[in-house]
């Protein structure tokens, strides 16, 4: 098996969001407020992009977050010929899951809802925008770090089941969700964020990262905070 790299990375969070091309880049003042009290309800698609999925609008956090992050790649991933599309993987990780859209369900039972009362979800709208037909796979984990995204990739990869593979880690920790349920003092009581790597075997490409040891949300975090060479 050839080396494996790292061809592009995206983050998007509290914080701000970029990839590992652009650099990281703050939210507008008064989205970043609202941002860093949790309050999303202004986080819209045409807020980083034009000419997005017409389901957007009623999708819930975790899939809105999970297309942005893979959108923030610039991986070109909608311009692939439909061979190399079935060869493209997707595997997610997430801690919190669907928990905040299954209590929405749950007290206001809509079939509009219901739709993402799956953490698997995103991964369903990741495939059907850029028409990936490779081998996909959601981790549940008690981890918020997204470390086991990566280490499943690399086997995955290894094994030839796929000749690219798109890592997501996709947290919404809604407000309500640790009150309303159990909820592990050691993991945080609110919180959101997503990050996604596109790995797969070296092709001497100028944008290629060496893979390294760490957890998918530090990678990305790490490859975002400057530009490419900055």
């Amino acid at each position: 098996m050839k080396d494996l790299v790292i061809f592009a990375a995206s983050y998007l969070g509290p914080e701000g969001f970029g990839n590992d091309q652009t650099g990281l880049r703050a939210w507008p003042a008064p989205l970043a407020a609202a941002f860093q009290r949790h309050e999303l309800a202004q986080l819209h698609w045409s807020l980083l992009f034009t000419s997005g999925p017409s389901r957007f609008a009623r999708m819930d956090l975790m899939s809105r977050l999970g297309l942005m992050a893979a959108e923030l790649l610039d991986a070109g991933l909608d311009g692939l010929p439909p061979e190399r599309r079935e060869r493209i993987g997707v595997c997610v990780e997430t801690c919190a899951g669907s928990l905040a859209t299954d209590v929405r369900f749950l007290r206001t039972p809509k079939p509009t809802l219901f739709t993402y009362t799956l953490p698997s979800t995103v991964i369903g709208e990741i495939c059907i925008r850029y028409r990936l037909k490779g081998p996909v796979l959601c981790l549940v984990s008690d981890d918020v770090s997204g470390r086991h995204a990566i280490d499943e990739a690399i086997h995955w990869l290894q094994q030839g089941d796929a000749d690219a593979y798109l890592c997501l880690g996709c947290e919404v920790i809604d407000r309500e969700v640790p009150e309303l349920l159990p909820w592990p003092k050691e993991l945080p009581a609110v919180g959101w964020h997503a990050a996604a790597l596109l790995l797969g075997a070296r092709e001497r490409k100028a944008r290629e990262h060496p893979l390294v040891a760490g957890s998918l949300m530090a990678i990305c975090q790490r490859l975002c905070a400057r530009p490419k060479g900055g």
